[in-house]
Protein backbone atom coordinates (compact mmCIF):
# COMPACT_ATOMS: atom_id res chain seq x y z
CA UNK A 1 0.00 0.00 0.00
CA UNK A 2 3.26 2.05 -0.54
CA UNK A 3 3.26 4.43 -2.94
CA UNK A 4 6.83 5.26 -2.53
CA UNK A 5 9.82 2.88 -4.45
CA UNK A 6 13.05 1.61 -2.70
CA UNK A 7 16.05 1.14 -4.09
CA UNK A 8 18.45 -1.86 -2.71
CA UNK A 9 21.14 -4.35 -3.32
CA UNK A 10 20.28 -8.08 -3.18
CA UNK A 11 23.54 -8.35 -0.55
CA UNK A 12 21.69 -5.94 2.23
CA UNK A 13 18.32 -5.09 1.20
CA UNK A 14 17.83 -3.11 4.11
CA UNK A 15 19.75 -0.74 3.49
CA UNK A 16 18.05 2.16 1.08
CA UNK A 17 20.11 3.22 -1.17
CA UNK A 18 18.02 5.65 -3.44
CA UNK A 19 13.78 6.50 -3.21
CA UNK A 20 12.00 6.78 -6.36
CA UNK A 21 9.32 9.28 -5.75
CA UNK A 22 6.53 10.41 -7.50
CA UNK A 23 3.09 8.35 -7.14
CA UNK A 24 0.52 9.30 -5.02
CA UNK A 25 -1.07 6.01 -4.46
CA UNK A 26 -0.04 2.21 -4.38
CA UNK A 27 2.69 0.91 -6.86
CA UNK A 28 1.01 -1.77 -8.30
CA UNK A 29 3.50 -3.14 -11.19
CA UNK A 30 7.50 -2.82 -11.99
CA UNK A 31 9.37 -3.51 -14.88
CA UNK A 32 13.14 -3.06 -15.97
CA UNK A 33 13.84 -3.21 -19.35
CA UNK A 34 16.42 -5.99 -20.27
CA UNK A 35 18.43 -3.95 -22.56
CA UNK A 36 18.14 -0.65 -20.73
CA UNK A 37 18.72 -1.58 -17.40
CA UNK A 38 19.51 1.39 -16.24
CA UNK A 39 16.19 2.44 -16.57
CA UNK A 40 12.76 1.51 -14.43
CA UNK A 41 8.86 1.58 -15.58
CA UNK A 42 6.47 1.43 -12.71
CA UNK A 43 2.60 1.83 -12.78
CA UNK A 44 0.57 2.75 -9.98
CA UNK A 45 -3.24 3.18 -8.61
CA UNK A 46 -2.88 6.95 -9.15
CA UNK A 47 -3.24 5.43 -13.54
CA UNK A 48 0.19 6.47 -14.12
CA UNK A 49 3.29 4.93 -15.73
CA UNK A 50 6.51 6.67 -14.67
CA UNK A 51 9.75 6.40 -16.29
CA UNK A 52 13.00 6.31 -13.76
CA UNK A 53 16.68 6.24 -13.74
CA UNK A 54 15.88 4.11 -10.62
CA UNK A 55 19.70 4.15 -8.87
CA UNK A 56 19.65 7.83 -8.46
CA UNK A 57 15.82 8.23 -7.98
CA UNK A 58 14.79 10.78 -10.94
CA UNK A 59 12.00 10.70 -12.92
CA UNK A 60 12.07 11.06 -16.22
CA UNK A 61 8.63 10.94 -17.34
CA UNK A 62 5.48 10.73 -16.14
CA UNK A 63 2.46 9.27 -18.64
CA UNK A 64 -0.93 9.45 -17.24
CA UNK A 65 -3.46 6.47 -18.41
CA UNK A 66 -6.38 8.88 -18.30
CA UNK A 67 -5.26 10.86 -21.48
CA UNK A 68 -5.32 7.80 -23.78
CA UNK A 69 -9.13 6.46 -22.10
CA UNK A 70 -11.98 7.11 -24.62
CA UNK A 71 -13.81 10.04 -24.26
CA UNK A 72 -16.56 9.33 -21.18
CA UNK A 73 -15.31 6.16 -20.43
CA UNK A 74 -12.49 7.84 -17.38
CA UNK A 75 -12.85 6.21 -14.53
CA UNK A 76 -12.80 7.71 -11.09
CA UNK A 77 -9.41 5.14 -10.09
CA UNK A 78 -7.16 3.51 -12.34
CA UNK A 79 -4.85 0.64 -11.55
CA UNK A 80 -1.87 -0.31 -14.01
CA UNK A 81 -1.75 -3.97 -13.47
CA UNK A 82 0.72 -5.01 -16.17
CA UNK A 83 3.80 -3.75 -17.84
CA UNK A 84 5.36 -5.72 -20.29
CA UNK A 85 8.78 -4.52 -22.48
CA UNK A 86 9.52 -6.01 -26.06
CA UNK A 87 12.57 -5.25 -26.93
CA UNK A 88 12.33 -5.11 -30.92
CA UNK A 89 11.15 -1.48 -30.97
CA UNK A 90 11.18 -0.38 -27.21
CA UNK A 91 7.24 -1.29 -27.10
CA UNK A 92 5.16 -1.02 -24.03
CA UNK A 93 2.02 -2.66 -23.64
CA UNK A 94 -0.25 -1.32 -20.51
CA UNK A 95 -3.05 -3.42 -18.84
CA UNK A 96 -5.76 -1.05 -16.59
CA UNK A 97 -7.36 -2.94 -13.83
CA UNK A 98 -11.19 -3.35 -15.53
CA UNK A 99 -10.63 -2.49 -18.93
CA UNK A 100 -11.20 -3.98 -21.99
CA UNK A 101 -7.97 -2.08 -23.82
CA UNK A 102 -4.61 -3.02 -24.31
CA UNK A 103 -2.28 0.25 -24.38
CA UNK A 104 0.46 0.47 -26.73
CA UNK A 105 3.41 3.06 -25.46
CA UNK A 106 6.92 3.10 -26.91
CA UNK A 107 9.99 4.47 -25.26
CA UNK A 108 12.03 6.63 -26.67
CA UNK A 109 15.46 6.40 -24.69
CA UNK A 110 17.22 9.28 -26.30
CA UNK A 111 13.99 11.71 -25.42
CA UNK A 112 13.61 9.71 -22.28
CA UNK A 113 10.14 10.02 -22.82
CA UNK A 114 6.98 7.96 -23.06
CA UNK A 115 4.47 7.93 -26.64
CA UNK A 116 1.30 6.46 -27.20
CA UNK A 117 1.08 4.29 -30.39
CA UNK A 118 -2.10 2.67 -30.37
CA UNK A 119 -4.83 1.29 -28.36
CA UNK A 120 -6.16 -2.35 -28.77
CA UNK A 121 -9.63 -2.71 -27.56
CA UNK A 122 -10.34 -6.44 -27.03
CA UNK A 123 -14.04 -8.02 -27.44
CA UNK A 124 -14.69 -8.98 -23.55
CA UNK A 125 -11.84 -8.11 -20.82
CA UNK A 126 -8.19 -7.93 -21.11
CA UNK A 127 -6.79 -10.24 -18.20
CA UNK A 128 -3.06 -10.95 -19.15
CA UNK A 129 -0.40 -9.91 -21.39
CA UNK A 130 2.44 -11.12 -22.68
CA UNK A 131 5.19 -10.64 -25.65
CA UNK A 132 6.64 -13.88 -26.98
CA UNK A 133 10.64 -14.29 -28.22
CA UNK A 134 9.47 -12.91 -31.72
CA UNK A 135 7.92 -9.92 -30.23
CA UNK A 136 4.03 -10.93 -30.86
CA UNK A 137 2.00 -9.55 -27.86
CA UNK A 138 -0.25 -12.35 -26.26
CA UNK A 139 -3.70 -11.13 -24.74
CA UNK A 140 -6.11 -13.41 -22.94
CA UNK A 141 -9.51 -11.75 -23.80
CA UNK A 142 -11.75 -13.60 -21.72
CA UNK A 143 -11.57 -17.05 -22.18
CA UNK A 144 -9.72 -16.54 -25.65
CA UNK A 145 -6.10 -16.00 -26.34
CA UNK A 146 -5.06 -13.72 -29.17
CA UNK A 147 -1.88 -12.75 -30.72
CA UNK A 148 -0.80 -9.21 -32.02
CA UNK A 149 2.50 -8.58 -34.38
CA UNK A 150 3.46 -4.93 -35.27
CA UNK A 151 3.37 -4.52 -39.02
CA UNK A 152 4.50 -1.03 -40.75
CA UNK A 153 4.54 0.37 -37.39
CA UNK A 154 0.60 -1.10 -36.46
CA UNK A 155 -0.17 -3.70 -34.16
CA UNK A 156 -2.37 -6.26 -35.88
CA UNK A 157 -4.28 -9.27 -35.31
CA UNK A 158 -3.10 -12.59 -36.31
CA UNK A 159 -6.09 -15.06 -36.97
CA UNK A 160 -4.39 -17.82 -37.71
CA UNK A 161 -0.96 -18.80 -35.30
CA UNK A 162 -0.30 -22.50 -34.98
CA UNK A 163 0.54 -22.13 -30.96
CA UNK A 164 -2.86 -20.47 -30.48
CA UNK A 165 -4.87 -23.18 -30.16
CA UNK A 166 -2.55 -24.89 -27.59
CA UNK A 167 -2.72 -22.09 -25.60
CA UNK A 168 -6.02 -21.59 -25.48
CA UNK A 169 -6.85 -25.42 -24.13
CA UNK A 170 -3.59 -24.59 -21.43
CA UNK A 171 -5.23 -22.11 -19.97
CA UNK A 172 -8.87 -22.49 -20.20
CA UNK A 173 -7.92 -25.77 -18.07
CA UNK A 174 -6.51 -23.73 -15.62
CA UNK A 175 -8.86 -20.89 -15.61
CA UNK A 176 -11.74 -23.34 -15.16
CA UNK A 177 -11.18 -23.59 -11.52
CA UNK A 178 -9.88 -20.17 -10.59
CA UNK A 179 -12.25 -17.73 -12.47
CA UNK A 180 -14.40 -16.58 -9.58
CA UNK A 181 -11.32 -15.34 -7.67
CA UNK A 182 -9.97 -13.56 -10.59
CA UNK A 183 -13.00 -11.53 -11.34
CA UNK A 184 -13.50 -10.77 -7.45
CA UNK A 185 -9.89 -9.57 -7.31
CA UNK A 186 -10.13 -5.44 -7.11
CA UNK A 187 -7.46 -2.88 -5.80
CA UNK A 188 -10.38 -0.78 -4.01
CA UNK A 189 -8.63 -2.01 -0.66
CA UNK A 190 -4.94 -0.54 -1.36
CA UNK A 191 -6.09 2.75 -1.90
CA UNK A 192 -6.00 5.46 0.44
CA UNK A 193 -9.02 6.48 2.55
CA UNK A 194 -9.56 10.47 2.92
CA UNK A 195 -11.55 11.85 5.56
CA UNK A 196 -13.30 14.87 4.43
CA UNK A 197 -16.00 15.23 7.15
CA UNK A 198 -13.99 16.96 9.85
CA UNK A 199 -17.47 16.91 11.97
CA UNK A 200 -17.13 12.66 11.55
CA UNK A 201 -13.16 13.25 12.40
CA UNK A 202 -13.92 15.10 15.68
CA UNK A 203 -17.05 12.78 16.69
CA UNK A 204 -13.90 9.78 16.83
CA UNK A 205 -11.77 11.59 18.43
CA UNK A 206 -13.87 12.07 21.26
CA UNK A 207 -14.70 9.03 21.32
CA UNK A 208 -11.27 7.66 21.71
CA UNK A 209 -10.71 10.29 24.33
CA UNK A 210 -13.64 8.94 26.20
CA UNK A 211 -12.45 4.93 25.96
CA UNK A 212 -9.16 5.78 27.08
CA UNK A 213 -10.76 7.66 29.90
CA UNK A 214 -13.14 4.85 31.06
CA UNK A 215 -10.18 2.43 30.77
CA UNK A 216 -7.68 4.72 33.20
CA UNK A 217 -10.85 4.32 35.55
CA UNK A 218 -10.76 0.79 35.37
CA UNK A 219 -7.41 0.54 36.02
CA UNK A 220 -6.75 -2.51 38.71
CA UNK A 221 -5.15 -0.91 41.67
CA UNK A 222 -8.69 1.75 41.65
CA UNK A 223 -10.79 -1.43 40.86
CA UNK A 224 -9.88 -3.32 43.95
CA UNK A 225 -10.06 0.20 46.18
CA UNK A 226 -13.05 0.37 45.25
CA UNK A 227 -13.88 -3.26 46.01
CA UNK A 228 -13.16 -2.32 49.53
CA UNK A 229 -14.87 0.45 49.95
CA UNK A 230 -17.59 -1.59 48.96
CA UNK A 231 -17.65 -4.03 51.36
CA UNK A 232 -16.98 -1.62 54.47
Amino acid sequence: RDEKIRVSSLEQPYIIEAFCLGHSEFVSELCIPPNHPQLLLSGSGDGTVRLWQYLCGTELDCFKMSDVQASGCQKARCTVTRIVHCEQGDYLAVLCDGFSSVYILQLDVVAQKLIHRQTITVTQRAWDIAFDDSSGLWILDGGMVVLYQAQEGHWQNILQHPDKWKMEEAIHGQMEGSQDSVIGNNYSSLYKVSLNNVAQYQWKKELRIHRTLNKRALEPGQLSGHSKRTRV
